[in-house]
């Protein structure tokens, strides 16, 4: 599921959404369709929380409305075990967490692994943001191709700074960002919605935070999704282009987008090869 979403329903084995709340009773009915759904899904089904196992369970009980024969069969995992002691998280250590336990599910007999956690307390200092967004990238780029779903909790009372995290994630509620940068999957990081000056800074910072996964040999931009995009956004992912470590490219430009790309005379947003994808 890609884009702005109503509802918190329906979601696949590879979704990663972010969701914004208020209180634990905002959210109590979000997180019990999305467990029970995997949990008929063949998932494993776990909660990821601060604390040790039975203040976690302890959580649970509050947090989702299902039997307690059916709640006993969902994991309690600590943050700890996955984000680390150390404060700003790790991302690349943080992502072969997740990894190792999406091949575990599937080793034990189930068809992936579906997670819920309130990741507010893991980013409320300012120096903890960028290495959580890079986390939601790489969490972002691992779902689109494993069968890992999340549902990534944030609370209100974080005000603006939601939108950092959001922005990186393939589905949002509607009217959270103004665009998304997510991972298709094929490998691409696809671009969505509307690229503004007013949304400029954002979009530079999200920039910061994509990089190319180990082993790539280049990186496509797919723009097929973007419904404007000013020319500040195309000289920042032209200036990316420029920089990166490897060769960057574009496809599915809209025509409009092309022709501001073409009399600004970017050097280095190219088009896909013919005949890559």
């Amino acid at each position: 599921m890609i884009g702005p979403v109503e509802s918190y329903r329906g979601f696949g084995p590879q979704d990663h959404l972010c969701w914004v709340h208020s209180d634990r009773g905002d959210y109590r009915p979000r997180r019990t369709e999305f467990f029970r759904d995997g949990l008929g899904r063949g998932l494993r089904v776990a909660y990821l929380g601060p604390g040790n196992a039975g203040e976690l369970r302890e959580h649970l009980d509050r947090l989702v409305d299902i039997p307690p024969l059916t709640r006993e069969a969902i994991r309690v995992i600590s943050f700890e075990e996955i984000y680390g002691p150390g404060e700003p998280v790790d991302p690349a250590e943080v992502i072969k967490r997740y990894a190792a336990a999406t091949q575990q599910a599937l080793a034990d007999g189930c068809r992936g692994l579906r997670i819920s956690a309130d990741v507010t307390d893991l980013v409320r200092a300012p120096d903890q943001h960028d290495a959580f967004a890079r986390c939601e990238f790489l969490l972002e780029r691992y779902s689109s191709r494993h069968p890992l779903s999340a549902m990534c909790e944030y609370r209100r009372e974080l005000g603006d700074a939601v939108a950092q995290f959001a922005c990186l994630h393939a589905a949002v509620p509607a009217g959270l960002t103004p665009f998304q940068v997510f991972a298709c999957d094929d490998g691409a990081v696809g671009l969505l919605g509307e690229f503004d000056q007013a949304s400029q800074i954002a979009f530079d910072r999200a920039l910061r935070r994509v990089e190319p996964a180990p082993g790539d040999a280049q990186l496509i931009f797919d723009m097929s999704e973007v419904r404007f995009m000013g020319h500040h956004a195309l000289v920042s992912l032209d200036s990316y282009a420029q920089k990166c470590q490897i060769p960057v490219f574009v496809r599915s430009m809209p025509p409009a987008v092309r022709r501001v790309a073409q009399v600004l005379g970017l050097e280095h947003l190219d088009s896909v090869p013919t005949g890559e994808l």
